[in-house]
């Protein structure tokens, strides 16, 4: 079974031990999505979360005037959803949809708290908690302007790196940026130009892959803004 073969790739679950993989996949369902076929909606009671054994899918939110923000795009190994269960939350904070034929791995909410429950010696609290600050900070990102999503992720990054206090706040950005542009829900030429005025601004610079931050003061103002 593919799911055996691959869920320690899960990044969530790749400290586990064989022994314990064995157990999540005994209470493991597969379910499979046809291109465009909703998974779960926002605000939909939470039943478990889901790992991406075949296919992509799209994690989003939709703004206030119905404009369809991608959070993410997960491709086969990557784990969604797993954040409420974490945090206690009884509903889906987000939407997700496949977008090709999909194949997907279901882990039960209360299958797996009782699990968890019976065997302590699984840790995953961990792995668990990283990925909720993740999808945390994508949330984040959700602001009304563009100028101000671009500003909080490059913010982000830069605390990712821990490098804020120098004087020269840097990252590497790792990603191409049509892929960072879908993340942020913006077109790829309106990053492009956002990208150009925060350098017209001084507010950033660029060397090859890497971005130094060269006016923190302006870039925390776009980012309330």
């Amino acid at each position: 079974m593919e799911s055996k073969r691959t869920l320690h790739d899960v990044p969530i679950f790749e400290k586990l031990s064989p022994t314990e993989l064995k157990l999540l996949t005994n209470i493991s369902k597969t379910k499979r999505y046809k291109k465009n076929q909703i998974v779960f909606l926002e605000g939909e009671a939470f039943t478990g979360f889901y790992v991406v054994l075949s296919g992509s899918i799209k994690v989003y939110k939709l703004s206030r005037n119905g404009e369809e923000i991608m959070l993410n795009k997960l491709e086969p190994l990557r784990s969604f959803a797993e954040s409420s269960l974490f945090s206690g939350s009884r509903f889906y904070s987000a939407c997700a949809q496949a977008m090709e034929d999909s194949s997907l791995m279901f882990f039960p909410s209360k299958e797996f708290a009782s699990l968890l429950g019976e065997n302590p010696a699984i840790r995953i609290s961990e792995a668990f908690a990283v990925r909720l600050m993740e999808l945390n900070q994508r949330f984040d990102l959700l602001a009304d302007g563009v100028g101000g999503r671009v500003a909080r992720y490059l913010l982000n990054e830069i605390q990712l790196n821990d490098s804020v206090k120098m004087p020269e706040p840097v990252f590497n950005l790792s990603i191409p940026k049509k892929d960072l542009a879908q993340h942020l829900g913006i077109a790829g030429e309106t990053l492009s130009r956002m990208f150009r005025r925060l350098k017209d601004e001084r507010v950033i610079r660029e060397v090859s892959k890497k971005i130094f931050i060269t006016n923190l003061k302006r870039l925390r103002e776009l980012a309330q803004g």
